[in-house]
């Protein structure tokens, strides 16, 4: 009762539904409590016969995996419950029969299942979470969870950031040719490295369910191997080009990709920086150290956005004394520039860039979006020309390998 009475206090989705402290304390229990028990002699028959319609499901069964002693996982499926039967509470004419009442508890289901695995994306995709490096704190995923949610161009780059993350996943896998022997064990869903005793669990039926939910949302207990050259040992630093041109889909696509690096640097336990540049307009420049995330001032990066430009809207010129000012550590470092402009670099600071990157054993790998590589194939490593920013594209595979 009191978390349920908590919930409807701070929520102002739960308020505008105007149901009962008792109501919303229900579906908050049927999502949090290990085994929720439901009272046949119930007050109110249609909130008993909704809950029924919705618990003797598989799907919820599924579901409840993901929200049972979760906080705020046990919260979004309980307003989401809620809405549902509000709705058809306020609709009495079309809610009469079996038919309607499984309806509405089949539409509460996919709305919760919907929700809950988002917030739980959005969490990945900023560090957070069961299995993360950064933080699990329930109350912190939420907050960030809520101003997603919101927020329309936020929520798009942390989907797409998503299905970067997963795929870096796979790649990042399959680097691991060269191990010779098991140095831990940590939380990914890799069926040949799962220990042992989480395997057992699906051959008991009352366990396969909760193996297999582990392993597709890789929080299962896996060996880490040690690699016979170590991977990522300097700063990674993504330049993204914030140019008039590069303005809606692009530049989203192209922040979700940044976003995906800082997760590879993060599991890498590298240094980060995220970089948006404009030219002579100017740069806004994020620092992200391992396991030292501000997700506030990352969302603030990932929405804001210059929209100016000039000839050279990659900081050239700039870059040794961003390095300087930011006091990167020293180790092989990895530039990413995404850009779709045509680069005029004069050649002194083109052999001054090269000079310099020599000095910090840094590669540059530059996709270019569209368009030609101009002067930027003087001054890469390696220069991947790509029609759009997809897995797809030779590019995008390679530097979500590194």
């Amino acid at each position: 009762m009191r978390k349920g009475a908590e919930l409807l206090e701070s929520s102002n989705r739960l308020q505008g539904l105007k149901l009962s402290t008792e109501a919303v304390s229900d579906f908050h229990a049927a999502a949090f409590e290990p085994d929720p028990q439901l009272r046949e002699d119930c007050s109110e028959p249609k909130r008993l016969e909704f809950l029924k319609n919705l618990m003797e499901t598989r799907e919820f069964q599924t579901l409840h995996e993901s929200t049972q002693l979760q906080t705020f996982a046990s919260e979004i499926a309980a307003t989401a419950f809620a809405e549902q039967f509000a709705a058809q509470a306020n609709h009495p004419n079309d809610s009469q029969g079996e038919f309607a009442q499984l309806k509405a508890a089949g539409l509460a289901l996919a709305q919760a299942s919907r929700e809950v695995g988002e917030a739980r994306d959005v969490g990945r995709a900023l560090g957070l979470g069961s299995g993360s490096p950064g933080s699990n704190d329930a109350a912190r995923i939420g907050s960030i969870y809520k101003r997603v949610r919101s927020n329309k161009k936020l929520l798009h780059i942390t989907n797409l950031a998503g299905r970067f993350r997963r795929f870096a996943q796979s790649r990042q896998r399959q680097k691991a040719s060269g191990r010779d022997e098991a140095t831990g064990i940590h939380q990914d869903g890799d069926p040949a490295r799962i220990l042992a005793h989480e395997l057992v669990g699906l051959l008991d039926p009352e366990t396969e369910l909760s193996v297999l939910r582990r392993i597709a949302e890789r929080q299962s207990w896996c060996r880490e191997y040690g690699c016979q050259e170590p991977v990522g040992q300097g700063p990674m630093i993504v330049v993204v080009d914030e140019s008039g041109s590069m303005s809606g889909e692009r530049n989203e696509t192209a922040k979700a990709l940044a976003l995906a690096m800082a997760w590879i640097a993060q599991r890498q336990k590298r240094w980060c920086v995220l970089i948006a540049f404009s030219g002579d307009t100017g740069e806004r420049i994020l620092p992200l150290l391992p396991g030292k995330w501000n997700e506030e001032e990352l969302l603030d990066w990932l929405e804001s956005y210059l929209g100016g430009g000039s000839d050279l809207d990659i900081p050239v010129r700039e870059m040794p004394e961003f390095f300087e000012r930011l006091k990167a550590p020293k180790g092989k470092t990895d530039f990413i520039f995404l850009t779709d402009a045509v680069c005029k670099i004069e050649k002194p600071d083109r052999e001054n860039f090269r000079r310099w990157k020599k000095s910090v054993q840094a590669r540059l790998i530059s996709l270019v979006l569209s368009d030609e590589p101009g002067d930027l194939k003087h001054i890469s490593d390696e220069v991947h020309l790509v029609r759009t920013l997809d897995v797809s594209e030779t590019g995008v595979d390679r530097i979500l390998s590194l």
